[in-house]
């Protein structure tokens, strides 16, 4: 379901739309700290203590929920509506050490800005004060 569907209605596309963003903030996250503690843990652990097993495990979690992390930033990204270029980059946020949370600020600003105008009106003809 996009914006476009104008048959599933207002208040299913903003809650469609908010679960998505839901989604990618936790992804966004997880994958975040995992690149972190793995950049600035596990390899200098790797490199000057010759222990491999952090690098392994929590190298392989961030790759797997890396994939995770793609199609959530897809699915957000397409929602709203963003061009292909701030796709790409938000998409390549999850490779780059605190770029993912910088990511995750930036889309939840813009969805704060377009989430009123996808709101149902509220006051309708009776509820309007004279």
């Amino acid at each position: 379901m996009s914006l476009r569907d104008n048959a599933a209605g207002p208040d299913q596309t903003l809650a469609s739309l908010h679960a998505a963003l839901v989604r990618y903030r936790v992804m966004a996250y997880v994958t975040a700290v995992l690149l972190i503690i793995l950049v600035f843990v596990g390899v200098p652990l790797q490199v000057w203590d010759n222990d491999l097993l952090m690098v392994k495990v929590v190298g392989t979690m961030h790759g797997y929920l890396y994939i995770v992390y793609l199609f959530a930033a897809f699915d957000l990204t397409r929602r709203l509506r963003l061009p292909l270029l701030k796709m790409a980059l938000v998409l390549l946020a999850g490779t780059v050490p605190f770029c993912a949370i910088v990511a995750e600020r930036l889309l939840t600003r813009l969805y704060d800005r377009s989430a009123p105008h996808l709101a149902p009106s509220t006051a309708g003809p009776a509820t309007q004060e004279t």
